[in-house]
């Protein structure tokens, strides 16, 4: 089992940064709900569902804080026992707290020795009140924002829902000159120079 774990750790380590800036939260656990990975923005999902401390850029306090939410890790035991026996489900579970706009979809993880019990591969999803989750993004806009870095995007996806730079440095809780100096950078990874081409690629 200690090699499986370790293989995979190594593996997603190469993918951290590749993984890290994704708008969906990925967590990884072992069978016995040791973390394996998780990427940054399964941390803020995570710290929210914990009602964790946020810091002041609405990250949490400290990385070394993480924690699986114990709804979660009761969500994937739930999934593997009905799932125990022949037959094993590939169809993945569903787990919610929809007054919370919090969910996750958790998957079987394969071990790749059928003696050892599979971990656990979930998607995390965080709803916020105003970003990219109030109105659905093309394919094409999601494209875009894979250019940018985590913090660019929320400042890029505000800019999208038409806030202004004061409106976004309350809301996210930064200066209104980290907000400039993010959205200048924007503006040079999406090749645009002002705020109404950033909602007409956004909105497309």
């Amino acid at each position: 089992m200690a090699s499986v774990e370790s293989k995979l750790r190594s593996l997603l380590g190469i993918a951290q940064h590749v993984l890290d800036d994704m708008p969906v939260g990925i967590l990884v656990l072992s069978a016995k709900g040791t973390v394996l990975w998780f990427n940054r923005e399964a941390e803020i999902v995570c710290a929210v569902w914990n009602r964790a401390p946020l810091r002041a850029d609405s990250l949490p306090l400290k990385r070394t804080d993480f924690a699986v939410p114990p709804f979660l890790w009761t969500a994937c035991q739930e999934f593997a026992t009905k799932a125990e026996g022949p037959g094993r489900p590939h169809a993945p579970h569903l787990a919610s707290e929809a007054d919370r706009n919090l969910s996750a979809l958790i998957r079987f993880l394969p071990s790749g020795d059928p003696a050892v019990r599979p971990g656990f591969y979930l998607q995390l999803d965080y709803r916020r009140p105003r970003s990219d989750r109030d109105h659905p993004i093309s394919p094409t806009a999601l494209q875009l924002l894979s250019r940018l870095t985590f913090r660019e995007r929320e400042v890029a996806l505000r800019v999208r829902d038409g806030l202004t730079t004061q409106e976004i440095a309350r809301e996210l809780r930064r200066s209104p000159l980290t907000i400039k100096t993010q959205l200048a950078a924007v503006f040079r990874k999406l090749g645009v120079a002002n705020r109404s081409r950033v909602i007409s690629l956004l909105n497309r």
